[in-house]
C-alpha cells in the first residue's frame, strides 16, 4: 500500500496537471476543460518505446504520462505506434544526440508534431519532459566547470522556450517538466561526493532557467510547470517509503534499455527500488510521480497560479 508520504509527493504533480486541464482565461477564473487528446514531447524519461525498448524496466507498464493521460479515460502511444508521443531517449533540447544515436531533439519532435496537427484543439494536452540528456552530456563535456552550469542553465531557458513554442502555436495546455534530482542518482554518486553535490546545483540550476523563462504572465495562462525534483527529493529523503533501496540500480545490464524482469539483481522487488539504472527511475517510481492522488492543499497552492 502507498504510504502518505508518497500520495502527497505525487499529489504535486497530477493536482497540478489537473488544473491546467481546469485553467481557462484570467488567472483568478477556473472552469471545468475535458481533455480529448494528450501528446508528448521529451526525453528517455518519457520514451514510450520508440526504438522498441524504455528507459526503465522492460515490463510492460505505464509510464507517468500514460498514468496521467489515463486518469482522464484516454491513452497515449508511441508515434510509430500511430500515437502522439513523439519522445526519444537521448534526445537533448535543440541539439543533436550526444550518443550518435540519432535521437530528434525536442525541437525537431515539436517540428514533427505541429506539422501533423497544424490546427491545435483547445482541448489538447501537451506534455514537455526534457533535461536529463543535457545535463549529462554538459557533464561529459566540462565537468564540472562554470562552463557546464552555463550550459545547463541555456539548456533549462531552451526548454521553457519550447514551451512558448507550442503555446504561440496554438497549444492552450502544456505541462511542462524539468529534470528530477540528478545528484543523488547512481549515475552522479559514482563520480563521487564533490561531484554528486554538484550535479544537485545543477539540476536546481537547469530547472531555475526553465521556470524563469515562463515566469511572464502571459505564459501562465497556458503553461503549467510540474516539479519532479521535489517529488524526487521527497522519495529519496523519506525515511519511511515503500522504497527500501534509493541507491542503487535494480537492473544488471549496463543500462535499463536491455533490462527486463528476468535481468534483475537476484532476489530483488523491483517494487522497493528508485533506480532502473544510473539514472532512470523503475516503473514503479515512475508511476508515482503520475499518481491519481489529489491533495487540497495543492490544489489550493496552484488555484490562483492559473
Amino acid at each position: 500500500m502507498t504510504a502518505p508520504w508518497t500520495r502527497r509527493a505525487a499529489a504535486a504533480t497530477l493536482a497540478a496537471a489537473s488544473l491546467l486541464l481546469a485553467a481557462c482565461g484570467s488567472g483568478s477564473v477556473v472552469s471545468p476543460l475535458t481533455p480529448t487528446r494528450f501528446m508528448a514531447v521529451g526525453d528517455g524519461f518519457i520514451d514510450l518505446g520508440h526504438d522498441g525498448h524504455r528507459y526503465t524496466i522492460n515490463d510492460g507498464s505505464p509510464l507517468w504520462t500514460q498514468q496521467l493521460a489515463a486518469h482522464y479515460g484516454l491513452t497515449l502511444t508511441d508515434v510509430s505506434a500511430g500515437g502522439f508521443s513523439y519522445a526519444r531517449g537521448n534526445a537533448r533540447i535543440v541539439q543533436a544526440d550526444p550518443t550518435g544515436g540519432g535521437a530528434p531533439s525536442v525541437a525537431a519532435q515539436i517540428g514533427a508534431l505541429l506539422q501533423r496537427t497544424p490546427a491545435l484543439e483547445e482541448s489538447d494536452v501537451i506534455l514537455l519532459s526534457a533535461g536529463i540528456t543535457d545535463v549529462v552530456a554538459a557533464v561529459q563535456a566540462s565537468g564540472i566547470s562554470p562552463a557546464t552550469t552555463e550550459a545547463v542553465k541555456a539548456a533549462g531557458t531552451a526548454l521553457g522556450e519550447q514551451a512558448q513554442r507550442l503555446v504561440n502555436a496554438g497549444a492552450k495546455h502544456v505541462v511542462v517538466s524539468g529534470v528530477y534530482n540528478l545528484g543523488l542518482t547512481p549515475w552522479a554518486r559514482a563520480r563521487g561526493e564533490a561531484d554528486a553535490k554538484a550535479i544537485t546545483q545543477l539540476s536546481v540550476a537547469f530547472n531555475s532557467a526553465m521556470l524563469l523563462s515562463i515566469a511572464d504572465p502571459k505564459w501562465g495562462r497556458h503553461i503549467l510547470a510540474v516539479d519532479p525534483a521535489l517529488f524526487y527529493n521527497l522519495v529519496a529523503n523519506a525515511e519511511q517509503s515503500d522504497i527500501a533501496n534509493k541507491k542503487d540500480p535494480v537492473c544488471t545490464t549496463p543500462d535499463a534499455t536491455t533490462c527486463t524482469p528476468a535481468t534483475l539483481v537476484p532476489g530483488a522487488d523491483p517494487n522497493t527500488y528508485l533506480f532502473a539504472d544510473g539514472l532512470y527511475l523503475t516503473p514503479y517510481a515512475n508511476r508515482m510521480y503520475g499518481s491519481d492522488a489529489y491533495g487540497d492543499n495543492v490544489y489550493s497552492k496552484f488555484k490562483d497560479h492559473w
